[in-house]
């Protein structure tokens, strides 16, 4: 994972999410062995990602 996006240093705000959205990324996380917070921030990582790789 990029340096940028593990920093110790983290701003705090809530996300409402669809329960439905919310059971797979917490199911997702579970099986990956990390918190539902790491699984959302490694998908939205990769997503800023793979968006300015395609130059978006």
């Amino acid at each position: 994972m990029n340096a940028l996006y593990t920093e110790t240093k983290s701003q705090s705000f809530q996300l409402r999410l669809p329960e439905r959205m919310k059971e797979e990324i917490r199911r997702m996380a579970e099986m990956d062995g990390i918190s539902i917070n790491s699984a959302i921030v490694q998908r939205l990582a990769k997503s800023l990602r793979e968006e300015r790789a395609n130059g978006q």
